[in-house]
């Protein structure tokens, strides 16, 4: 169908928007944004854009999920994260004027927002306040790339699977959290570990306590401990 205003929903009635762009501008630059941006409906499989292309735009999930990864020659893929409702996509390749360095694929049915490049630099030039926010967005995702390296390099397996478990939880964590529709292939490339040794900790995790199968879901029974595996505060 493609993106149109008809898809955008309205920011202001927003479920998530507390996790988004949207809080942290001040009110003449969030109607400016519920403005201007178009949205489309993306089934699960279907893929937002594609590494090595060229950006024009930056894309907000708004609903759903969506995962970024790159692809092998041989069709083989290697997951860096998951994208949740509220999380910016695509923003550093444009702002940086680089080719996008990933692909992004929605993982469930999704509500993906759009704003041009054009547009969306025009923005930040107008609204200082909305500049510094995304500076805090990008600051944000150099983190996590770092903290990831850090954890892959010094962290034991078993924390590494919790801390993922863990940070696939929005803050705060609801009272019975639960993730949905995550295939262990992608919880081990997450945490830099093999198929074999996921599956071997998921059944520990579960034997102990700390989670629960739910088809396929996982059920995180035990939070604060799992946390405390991770070694997150």
């Amino acid at each position: 169908m493609g993106f149109s205003k008809k898809e955008a929903p309205n920011c202001d009635f927003c479920a998530h928007r507390k996790n988004c762009l949207y809080a942290l501008i001040d009110k003449p630059s969030q109607k400016e944004w519920r403005e201007m941006r178009i949205a489309n409906r993306f089934r699960p499989g279907e893929v937002i854009f594609y590494e090595g292309e060229q950006p024009t735009s930056v894309y907000v999930c708004c609903t759903g999920k969506v995962k970024v990864y790159k692809s092998s020659r041989s069709g083989q893929q290697l997951l860096f994260r998951f994208e949740s409702p509220g999380d910016l996509v695509g923003h550093i390749s444009l702002l940086a004027n680089w080719p996008y360095a990933d692909n992004a694929e929605a993982m469930e049915e999704s509500v993906v927002s759009m704003v041009g490049e054009e547009t969306f630099r025009r923005f930040l030039l107008k609204h200082p306040q909305a500049a510094v926010a995304i500076l805090r967005e990008v600051s944000k995702d150099v983190r996590r790339g770092e903290a990831r390296a850090r954890d892959i390099a010094f962290k034991p397996a078993r924390a590494r699977l919790a801390g993922t478990l863990v940070r696939h939880i929005p803050a705060p964590p609801p009272k019975n959290p639960v993730i949905t529709a995550l295939k262990r292939k992608d919880l081990a490339e997450m945490s830099g570990l093999t198929i074999e040794t996921t599956v071997r900790l998921l059944k520990d995790f579960e034997t102990k306590g700390y989670i629960r199968r739910e088809g396929k879901d996982i059920a995180l029974v035990n939070f604060e401990k799992l946390r405390s595996l991770a070694g997150q505060d």
